[in-house]
């Protein structure tokens, strides 16, 4: 038994080395030619804010337009038939800004609609669509204008936790994001985040799909990564902190087993062959690293198994550090081991509550086929 476990380490660590250690440094080589005098110009920048019920996470992202030391052409936000006062928010804090408010009419709802009844005012060259409970820096504006032009950027959105209990929720999307980045530098991305995503408005009319997926109330981001991909238009991600946006983790576990029961959902109607093979060979590893860990305990081999668990959380830390550095969130990396123990108890809900649970957001229920 101890030959087999020391095979699968040495497998384990040449795959998961490959895609997020080998694939961060090349995906990091590839963002630097991103850079260009003839950039992205605000002028021809607009952004899109689809918003439900925020009153109490809207502040940040006002707080952060106002602040902006240079802003774009203009801001729709697009109210989703909210019932408390984030529209007041809005239209006080934003007075006298370039902004239009939005209210979707009776019978359409939901992100994907939102951002396409807006979609059809703009006359911008490029998109940009943030969620309502986002923070960015005074200089996000700055340093997108020094990216090249490109028909879809694909950028950072990271969670920060408060305290430590919402670090398990960080940490979770972090290793996703880790290992997104690392595929795009080998690959290409698997996954994009509608809270930072920028696009040309002319190739997102040319390839929506809209009508393929318009009955699943979540995903418009990974569909659209997918419309852009299939049709060959050209998609960058950048990993670096200059044009990330940061949000709060779920609130609670309830809160965040919606969250990630929605994102899978969306990820397995995809349909996407890497994404889903990634998948598999990540579920593989996991399966036999926790049936390792029952054959030594039950054998009580318990310096094999300290060993073994140690080696592998080694290998994971070692692996992940560029990738936490890189968004300064080493307290998040620490974690790790913790949350190698507690994946597989997380993991066997999440796997349990797919079949029959569905998930809700702001008072709604999601659609996932």
């Amino acid at each position: 038994m101890i030959l087999l476990l020391g095979i699968y380490l040495i497998l384990y660590g040449v795959m998961i080395g490959l895609i997020v250690f080998i694939g961060f440094f090349i995906q990091t080589k590839k963002e630097r030619s991103f850079v260009s005098k003839k950039g992205i110009q605000l002028s021809e920048l607009t952004v899109l804010i689809p918003f439900r019920n925020e009153e109490n996470r809207i502040e940040g992202v006002l707080k952060s337009l106002l602040e902006s030391k240079k802003k774009p052409f203009k801001v729709y936000f697009i109210d989703d038939h909210s019932t408390d006062k984030t529209v007041d928010q809005i239209e006080s804090t934003m007075k006298g800004e370039s902004f239009e408010l939005l209210s979707l009419p009776s019978g359409i709802t939901g992100k994907k609609s939102a951002l396409r009844y807006a979609t059809k005012l703009i006359n911008t060259k490029y998109v940009l669509t943030i969620d309502g409970d986002v923070l960015f820096s005074t200089n996000y504006f700055l340093e997108l204008e020094k990216l090249g032009e490109c028909q879809m950027y694909l950028q950072p959105a990271i969670m920060k936790a408060r305290n430590f209990k919402e670090y398990f929720y960080e940490i979770d999307l972090g290793l996703v994001n880790a290992v997104n980045v690392g595929i795009a530098g080998l690959l290409r991305p698997i996954m994009a985040s509608g809270a930072n995503l920028l696009y040309d408005l002319s190739v997102f009319n040319s390839v929506d799909s809209i009508e393929k997926h318009k009955t699943i109330s979540s995903g418009d981001d990974m569909y659209l990564l997918k419309d852009f991909r299939e049709n060959g238009k050209h998609v960058r991600l950048v990993s670096s902190l200059e044009t990330a946006v940061s949000t709060e983790t779920p609130q609670s576990f309830n809160e965040f087993l919606n969250q990630r029961l929605r994102w899978l959902g969306k990820t397995l109607d995809l349909k996407d062959n890497l994404a889903k093979g990634l998948g598999v060979v990540q579920s593989l590893f996991t399966i036999v690293f926790i049936l390792s860990i029952v054959g030594l305990i039950i054998s009580t081999n318990y310096p094999a198994l300290f060993i073994f668990v140690g080696v592998k959380i080694t290998i994971d830390l070692i692996v992940f550090f560029p990738y936490f550095n890189r968004i300064k969130r080493l307290k998040t990396w620490l974690l790790i081991p913790l949350y190698e123990l507690l994946f597989p108890f997380y993991g066997l809900i999440i796997l349990l509550l797919m079949f029959w649970y569905k998930p809700k957001w702001k008072g709604r229920k999601i659609a996932n086929r």
